[in-house]
């Protein structure tokens, strides 16, 4: 009969080493790192994927008698380079949030701000509503999928302890981080400008009319006007999302190479 306590140190930080990496993921990543989810399923899905990964996985390169310090260092970068995928990933919708919520300013509705509880923060109602739904999207198109294949092919492009932080990693990120802007300027700027142009007309009346209380009209008027383009709006909301999803994996595949 086996010795089943008979394992090699080395296999067995190996696994640890794959299971820090899947860690790293599960904590910065969209819909799997939310803190809606409790710790420990996250923690029990990184071990069940670290066990179906390791037979697959390359063993790190590690001296025979390891000391702390190399074996700290060692899943430290492992945590870093998960994390790195899923900060990646999550910068792709922020920029969602960020139109919705600029959009909500314009609506008059920056006042009925809610609790977040995955961000443990005040956010606005539309941004979380627009977020919500890309989160959805994004789980009928697989995009946790997607996250966990990256996971799986980071290790061909980065081997266990071997996170080379590069120029062009550097300046990837630094672009993706601008990309935030463009993404919430393409997805909310059909809504910004209309509402914009509603706002102006109001200024318009106040001026023409004064006996009209702006307030009492504007309010309903661009609230209503918001609420009807967010409806009319909604496919090509769908069609914005289904972009960044496809945009996703080839983010995440340059990220790689450049690390």
């Amino acid at each position: 009969m086996p010795n089943l306590l008979g394992f090699d140190p080395v296999q067995i930080i190996g696994f640890v080493v794959i299971f820090a990496r899947i860690t790293g993921l599960m904590l910065f990543a969209p819909l799997l790192g939310d803190r809606n989810i409790p710790m420990q399923a996250k923690i029990g899905m990184a071990f069940v994927l670290a066990l179906v990964f390791y037979p697959v996985v390359a063993a790190p390169k590690i001296s025979p008698n390891p000391d702390v310090l190399e074996i700290i260092l060692l899943l430290t970068v492992e945590v870093s380079i998960g994390a790195l995928i899923g900060f990646a990933a999550r910068l792709l919708l922020t920029g969602v949030s960020m139109a919705g919520e600029v959009a909500g300013f314009q609506m008059g509705l920056s006042i009925a701000n809610i609790f977040d509880p995955s961000s443990e923060s005040q956010v606005s109602l539309i941004g979380q509503i627009q977020t919500i739904f890309a989160l959805f999207l994004l789980v009928v198109m697989d995009g946790h999928h997607l996250l966990i294949q990256a996971v799986i092919a980071s290790y061909a492009h980065i081997p266990p302890g071997e996170l080379d932080l590069t120029r062009s990693l550097y300046d990837q990120m630094v672009k993706m981080g601008g990309a935030v802007f463009l993404t919430g300027l393409k997805i909310g700027a059909p809504l910004i400008v209309a509402l914009m142009a509603a706002n102006f007309s109001i200024g318009l009346m106040s001026r023409s009319v004064p006996q009209v209380n702006v307030i009492v009209v504007g309010f309903p008027f661009t609230i209503a006007l918001g609420l009807m383009l967010l409806a009319l709006g909604f496919p090509f909301f769908i069609e914005a999302v289904v972009a960044l999803h496809n945009k996703l994996a080839d983010t995440l595949l340059n990220l790689l190479r450049n690390g």
